[in-house]
């Protein structure tokens, strides 16, 4: 599992780089809560930051692309559970695919990536749902839902949900 992060934080590298020459750029970054339903521990607090590419398909009429999302969470033990408090930090690769709309912009997709939680190593995976609102042609804000998978080696495997609310900034043409 040594090389396990480097191998995935390679992966991501190529994945973003064969795309961003491509399309629209997009970056942003979010307040992020998790886990809202596990009583062992108050809900992770945090933060997500992203960077994808966009193209236009259907005659501009919708949007795919390629991103990569890296993103913390502090989780504060409580109740019954015993322990330290628990940090939990990672990288995904993301490809997302939607509507183009003028100002709403939609997007569903899945991610692949890397999580650490405590000294475990984890393969991300899951769905990713998203909305982008833009204010002006340059600045919005940016919604998203991320259940995700996250498996070890050792099969401490656990399920999980991120939501987070933040601001988005599309560089057309970048």
């Amino acid at each position: 599992m040594r090389y396990f992060k480097l191998a995935i934080i390679g992966a991501l590298a190529m994945g973003m780089s064969s795309f961003a020459a491509l399309g629209n750029m997009k970056a942003g970054v979010a307040y992020q809560g998790a886990e809202p339903d596990n009583d062992a521990y108050r809900p992770g607090i945090g933060v997500n930051g992203f960077v994808a590419s966009e193209l236009p398909f259907a005659a501009g009429a919708g949007a795919g692309g390629l991103g990569v999302r890296a993103d913390y969470e502090h989780y504060r033990i409580e109740g019954d559970v015993a322990g330290p408090d628990l940090n939990e930090g990672g990288l995904a690769l993301l490809g997302m695919l939607g509507p183009n709309g003028a100002y709403f912009n939609p997007r569903v997709g899945g991610h692949v990536g890397y999580t650490r939680l405590r000294d475990n190593n984890y393969l991300n995976l899951g769905p990713d749902v998203t909305a982008d609102y833009k204010f002006t042609p340059v600045v919005g804000v940016h919604a998203l839902v991320t259940p995700s998978w996250y498996i070890n080696q050792d099969r401490s495997n656990y399920f999980g949900t991120k939501l987070g609310l933040g601001v988005v900034v599309n560089l057309p043409g970048a």
